[in-house]
């Protein structure tokens, strides 16, 4: 196809997906006026094992994001995914740099302008203005989102079995063994703790590559764990539950979905912990445990969720209707859908979290090799095809560029 058939062609798809999102936001809005309240989830009720401190009244609001690079997996300890820098209006491909293999990690920045994003060869780089510094052969695929410390030391795991620790120039400062591949992102934690999960364990790494204590779950670890107000852990696992783990490292409750949790909890400044399931279904627990809400969506949701400005929940959703659905955050119901290109599997979707700009416009990437660009009401701004899926969450760098891996192996960089 020649490329000015190819621009026709691509024009063509976002008008016709604009037009199919504002019907589907009309439809949504009109069947969210006309529906029943939410029925309670399938799932156990939640099963205390130690006391949780008082939590304050549910709410979706949430502080302003700190000003700064993305440093950590969803841009803070409560994986939200909102950026406090505007993003493109217009995608404008600035370079695009080739990692050698599939990219499914989010990139990281430091406060100097380097990008840092791991591979499946194993290699894990250093990227600034479209070139490569240095890489680092880690032994195994790289799943895990690196996390820049407050130090300026950059962690990362990968199917190896270790957690490692960079300098900004390469060099490496320690290196911790752990039991099962470090698939997670690194979250931040106080007092400059890590947490990581490495096979079926949950871990708090000290800040000098220690480590202080593992929580075991029943079943593999995939999701990255979130951090709530309290300090309380929430994680999702293979074993079908959510936990929430305590500072210490002891199980506060579990609860029971009909699913894998592989997708990363968001947690807003209230407590209320959001994440979704393979049974099809989105969750909203209170931060002691207790169900507020449950969405069925009609397919798995496997992607970390996200928090819009305006009260929202974000969810990826697979097929065979795969698209992006914003939830009131309240109750749980549609606000709008943004939908893609119907699938023959439920193996098909959108893994990718959603980032949330400073004006609350959406981008977020899908298995049709394209990153959207949605308005804070789920209409399409733009889109633009690359070589492969996008199942890596895109981030935005102080000065407004949007970076994010692919399965083609390269990483990406777009301006306005």
């Amino acid at each position: 196809m020649s490329p000015a058939r190819r621009r026709l062609v691509l024009v063509g798809l976002m008008w016709g997906g604009a037009l199919l999102s504002l019907a589907a936001l009309v439809v949504a809005r009109r069947g969210a006026e006309e529906l029943p309240p939410m029925p309670r989830a399938p799932g156990a009720p939640a099963v205390d094992a130690v006391p949780s401190p008082g939590a304050p009244p549910p709410s979706a609001a949430l502080a302003p994001p700190a000003k700064g690079p993305p440093t950590s997996f969803r841009l803070g300890p409560r994986n939200t995914g909102r950026s406090p820098h505007r993003g493109p209006a217009l995608a404008q491909r600035l370079w695009a740099v080739e990692l050698g293999a599939r990219v499914t990690a989010q990139p990281v920045a430091d406060r100097g302008g380097n990008v840092y994003v791991g591979a499946h060869d194993g290699r894990f780089h250093a990227v600034r203005d479209g070139r490569v510094l240095w890489r680092r052969d880690l032994g195994g695929p790289i799943w895990s989102t690196a996390a820049v410390t407050a130090e300026g030391l950059v962690v990362v795991g990968s199917d190896a079995g270790a957690l490692h620790a960079f300098s900004s120039d390469g060099s490496l400062r320690w290196r911790l063994p752990l039991a099962g591949d470090v698939d997670t992102g690194v979250v931040p934690g106080p007092e400059g703790a890590l947490y990581v999960a490495a096979g079926t364990g949950l871990h708090r790494v000290n800040a000098d590559g220690t480590l202080a204590w593992r929580y075991e779950a029943d079943a593999k670890i995939f999701a990255t764990p979130a951090l709530g107000p309290d300090g309380t852990l929430y994680v999702g696992s293979q074993d079908d539950h959510l936990h929430a783990v305590t500072p210490e490292g002891a199980r506060r409750f579990v609860y029971r979905t009909e699913g894998d949790v592989d997708g990363s909890p968001s947690v807003d400044e209230a407590g209320t912990v959001y994440f979704g399931s393979d049974d099809r279904r989105v969750y909203a627990l209170e931060a002691t445990g207790g169900l507020r809400w449950s969405a069925e969506l009609g397919g798995m949701v496997r992607a970390p969720l996200g928090l819009t400005l305006d009260g929202g929940v974000l969810a990826g959703v697979f097929g065979p209707r795969p698209r992006l659905v914003c939830l009131d955050a309240a109750r749980g119901r549609e606000r709008w859908v943004f939908s893609l290109a119907v699938a023959d599997t439920t193996e098909i979707g959108v893994a990718s979290g959603p980032l949330v700009d400073r004006d609350g416009n959406i981008y977020f990437g899908a298995h049709d090799d394209t990153l959207y660009a949605l308005t804070a009401h789920g209409e399409l701004r733009w889109a633009e095809e690359v070589g492969g899926d996008v199942d890596s969450s895109p981030v935005l760098l102080p000065g407004g560029t949007l970076v994010v891996g692919s399965d083609d192996g390269y990483l990406y960089a777009f301006g306005s």
